[in-house]
């Protein structure tokens, strides 16, 4: 497996890992493995990643709660504080905006305590996730949101195959087109698997387990 580095044609301060070969998620098969890992838990790349995401929902979305997924939430603050600028042109100028987490419940359904269902009831939610493949779990946030009474305003994210999901715009800071050769499949489709290429690692939000 062979790793390069890949700069965002956003802000070129902003780089990830990517990692060729197969690997498999819960939903799909990838050509490829884009490590976040420093951009999720290094300050000073997170505060890049929110400067960036924030220039698309400074001056369109209100935002009053941005819900974090994938360990995104240093991302989350960074770019709560970046939104809520002293800034008269800005929709959230000076506003307290929540960052918060759903939780997984043993049936693996994202949850709201009653103390944080205040925070997403009633609410303009930003929904902040590390990629975006098949959009299955994009889905089940956005289900959930609703469920709970909120507003869905947008996805932002690290990396995205997908342009929207139920008509939901998301907004990434890395595409496929970053990637040459980027491929992602139903595991049921994987040309891979059909040409015999074993799997090298198991991946998540997490990172991969080598096989």
């Amino acid at each position: 497996m062979n790793t390069i580095t890949i700069r965002s044609r956003l802000n070129s301060r902003l780089e990830v890992s990517v990692i060729s070969g197969h690997f498999a998620t819960r939903h799909s098969h990838n050509s490829h493995y884009i490590d976040i890992t420093r951009m999720k838990h290094e300050h000073t790349m997170a505060a890049e990643a929110a400067l960036t995401l924030s220039r698309r929902y400074a001056y369109d979305k209100g935002v009053d709660t941005i819900l974090c997924l994938d360990g995104s939430e240093v991302i989350g603050a960074f770019l709560a504080r970046e939104l809520s600028k002293d800034d008269r042109f800005a929709v959230n100028s000076a506003k307290r905006i929540f960052v918060i987490t759903p939780e997984y419940d043993s049936n693996g359904q994202l949850i709201f305590r009653d103390n944080l269902v205040p925070m997403v009831q009633g609410r303009d939610v930003l929904i902040l996730i590390s990629t975006v493949n098949s959009g299955v779990s994009v889905r089940r946030v956005l289900e959930c949101v609703t469920y709970y009474g909120g507003r869905v305003q947008g996805v932002a994210t690290v990396f995205s195959v997908l342009e929207k999901v139920d008509e939901v715009p998301i907004y990434s800071l890395f595409t496929p087109e970053d990637i040459p050769g980027y491929t992602t499949q139903r595991p049921e489709d994987c040309s891979m698997c059909r040409a015999g290429k074993r799997i090298d690692a198991l991946a998540n939000s997490y990172g991969i387990s080598r096989l």
